[in-house]
């Protein structure tokens, strides 16, 4: 007792140590567990930002919505130096609905009309231009007569295939803002007037409505004013310079290289087979440009991706039937037949499977109109083909009857279509190398499976699309087809640039056109960035035309004339200088210039000037260099050769 009394301190002591370990070591514990947990949080965080980010990348890089279209180095040159002579400018049209029938296609918010007071404005000008009747720029004969102005609204599909949507006006009358910002100052807003009034502006448009309509919302975001638009009867604008065999054989040489290339990734290939079960009505699509173009709907107008789900159900037996029907009507041994002869359920499919457009203003369209209206209206319970859909439709219905008032025997319409159209970007341009009768297979049971379209698949879909335009950009038969297909562009465009030297106009060129147009540019003038390559809506690739400003008083006293030397061009693609990167543009002849951003004077700009006559040697000497002759002519007439290669 008297020992335990002694030492009761030590014994205290010893206890509250024990006891202060025990709760370090807890509370120790308690941390770790919190900090694991909290690092684990954002972990999670850090995986979906990057996710959502790189979804979102996609978004920006592919629809190019109209708050991201701003002003890059459009005109940045050093003003007290070099005068601003006059500008060509190739765009994209704007944001559209899909080129292929969708699952649901009808209830994608397409239609739905960004809050803007530039899109406001428009239309009010389009409303006020039109309270008489058509508006002017649609009321006189020619291509584009009694063309709507604006996109279809409240129609019985809120998302019309190929049609230009409210989103895509938009972006048109962005684009028009940033050229009237960066442009109108020096070329004079009186230059940028395409109403026709003055011969120092040109427009050009392809006969689709989705490029017509950007090409007036463009100019009205120009100049204030709508333009007399011209017809370039191809996408690839190639004026006199178009039938080309060599472009055929290129083409089918470059399916094969694409088809080889996705059946070298199956993964790839079954994620698309599974995303087009989704995706379409009709068959698979096994093709990634397709599918890509049928996610961008979905994506570009931010509605939820699609979903299929469990089904039972057995392959749609009218659906086989009718295909069924058309196979043996179009296998027949037909003497020479009137389109307008066919029973009206053989006509209405052949209208809906094409996907292409009939005009009240084509003369079969308007005969086909009247069949189709009195079947109609003895069979109310059918609804009327909505004849303001697809443009196409009349273009193919056109040439179908051409070729068969002119054959000797009936063809299937797609071997008309390829032969007599091959130059429009119908929907399924790349897939009409052979017959549908004889790639025709029945249709598909539905899946039985639950499958959603997630965000991932979004992603390694477009990531493989990327790797692939890395190829494509690299691929000497797709660098060669690009040369023949633009072409006709390119020297147009010289030519123009010619003027501008010889006759001081025009000052503002316009060429309302497609994604094709742009790619097909962009590999002939030698630009290797596979970034280039992928199109966005709204995409816009502008020519500027200088000269040195000193000259004006040489001009004045000596009265010697402009010559070429005395001229300088730039090229810049969506707001970016890419005029060293051309292939004739590589040289220490080039003049470079740092310029301050006029808006933001922490931005300076490097800004180069080639030489005029770089272009002018290389359309007129260089061009056809890789096919070792010296013309357009002799390029295409090598068909033989490169069909032997092939």
């Amino acid at each position: 007792m008297k020992f335990s009394f002694q030492h009761r301190a030590f014994y205290c002591y010893l206890c509250m140590t024990v006891w202060i370990f025990i709760l370090i070591s807890v509370v120790y514990k308690y941390i770790s567990i919190g900090e694991e947990t909290g690092a684990l949080k954002v972990t999670q965080n850090e995986y979906i930002s990057k996710s959502d980010a790189k979804f979102k990348r996609i978004y920006l890089k592919s629809c190019n919505p109209s708050d991201s279209i701003v002003r890059g180095s459009e005109a940045l040159v050093d003003s007290d130096t070099w005068v601003l002579q006059g500008i060509l400018v190739v765009t994209r049209h704007g944001d559209r609905g899909p080129l292929t029938h969708l699952k649901g296609g009808d209830k994608l918010p397409c239609d739905t009309e960004p809050v803007s007071a530039l899109l406001k404005s428009y239309e009010e000008f389009v409303v006020n231009a039109s309270a008489s009747g058509r508006a002017w720029w649609v009321s006189g004969p020619g291509p584009f007569h009694n063309f709507p102005s604006l996109p279809p609204r409240a129609a019985a599909t809120r998302c019309a295939l190929g049609q230009l949507t409210p989103s895509g006006l938009l972006q048109m009358l962005t684009v028009g803002n940033v050229l009237r910002e960066a442009y109108s100052a020096k070329l004079g807003q009186e230059n940028m007037d395409l109403t026709g009034k003055k011969d120092t502006g040109l427009a050009y448009s392809t006969r689709y409505r989705r490029t017509f309509q950007s090409l007036q919302a463009l100019a009205w975001g120009g100049a204030r004013a709508a333009a007399r638009a011209r017809e370039a009867h191809s996408v690839a604008f190639c004026f006199r310079d178009c039938a080309c065999p060599a472009v055929h054989a290129l083409h089918r040489k470059i399916n094969s290289q694409l088809k080889n290339r996705l059946e070298s990734h199956p993964a790839i290939k079954d994620l698309i087979v599974k995303l087009s079960r989704v995706l379409f009505e009709s068959q698979e699509h096994i093709d990634a440009d397709v599918v890509r173009d049928a996610l961008l709907a979905y994506i570009c107008h931010e509605a939820p991706l699609p979903c299929i789900e469990k089904s039972n159900k057995t392959p749609n037996k009218d659906k086989i039937s009718l295909h069924r029907r058309q196979k043996k009507y179009h296998g027949n041994s037909m003497a020479l037949r009137n389109l307008l002869d066919v029973d009206i359920d053989t006509l209405n499919l052949e209208l809906d499977y094409i996907n292409n457009q009939l005009d009240l203003n084509n003369e079969i369209g308007r005969k086909a109109r009247d069949i189709i209206g009195k079947y109609y209206d003895s069979r109310d319970k059918k609804v009327p083909l909505d004849f303001d859909a697809q443009m196409e439709r009349e273009k193919l219905l056109y040439y179908q009857q051409r070729y068969l008032d002119n054959a000797d025997g009936y063809e299937d319409v797609v071997i008309v279509k390829k032969n007599l159209d091959a130059d429009f970007n119908f929907p399924n341009d790349a897939r009409i190398d052979t017959d549908f009768d004889e790639d025709y297979q029945e249709p598909t049971p539905e899946n039985t499976e639950d499958f959603c379209i997630q965000k991932e698949h979004v992603m390694s879909l477009f990531a493989y699309l990327e790797w692939s335009y890395k190829q494509e950009m690299k691929n000497l038969h797709n660098r060669r087809r690009g040369l023949l297909v633009a072409y006709g562009l390119i020297h147009n465009i010289v030519q123009n640039m010619i003027r501008m030297i010889s006759e001081n106009k025009p000052k503002y060129v316009l060429y309302s056109g497609h994604d094709k147009t742009l790619q097909a540019l962009i590999l002939a003038l030698g630009l290797n960035s596979y970034q280039h390559y992928n199109i966005p809506y709204a995409s816009r690739m502008i020519f500027e035309m200088y000269r040195r400003k000193d000259l004006r008083d040489e001009f004045k006293f000596t009265k010697r004339k402009a010559v070429a030397q005395d001229f300088y061009f730039r090229v810049v693609y969506n707001g970016q200088d890419v005029t060293k990167k051309l292939s004739f543009c590589r040289s220490k002849q080039n003049v470079v210039m740092k310029v301050v951003d006029p808006i933001d004077d922490m931005k300076i700009y490097t800004t180069y000037l080639c030489p005029i006559e770089n272009i002018v040697r290389f359309i007129h000497d260089d061009y056809f260099a890789s096919f070792n002759v010296s013309n357009f002519k002799d390029a295409c007439s090598i068909y033989g050769s490169i069909k032997h290669e092939f």
